[in-house]
């Protein structure tokens, strides 16, 4: 993956982590896709960085997301 590809990842995960606040209150389903897209996106910088720990941080927490989600279709 490019750098600028995974630069241009990076923002916007971090723009859904800037949202994700102030939609918790108006649509909990918007909010974890936010939350688990969020996730994602960051992947790639820590990836290049070789920060491990938050791998492992960002794919656990998009995986509890993605648990929250799938509770919600289901109930």
């Amino acid at each position: 993956m490019r750098e600028q590809t995974a630069k241009v990842m990076a923002y916007a995960g971090t723009l859904c982590f800037l949202v994700m606040p102030y939609i918790v209150s108006y649509n909990y389903s918007l909010f974890l896709l936010f939350a688990v897209f969020g996730n994602i996106l960051l992947l790639p910088q820590v990836l290049k960085a070789k920060q491990y720990n938050l791998v492992v941080l960002n794919i656990i927490g998009g995986m509890g997301y993605l648990i929250n989600i799938i509770n919600l279709i289901l109930n």
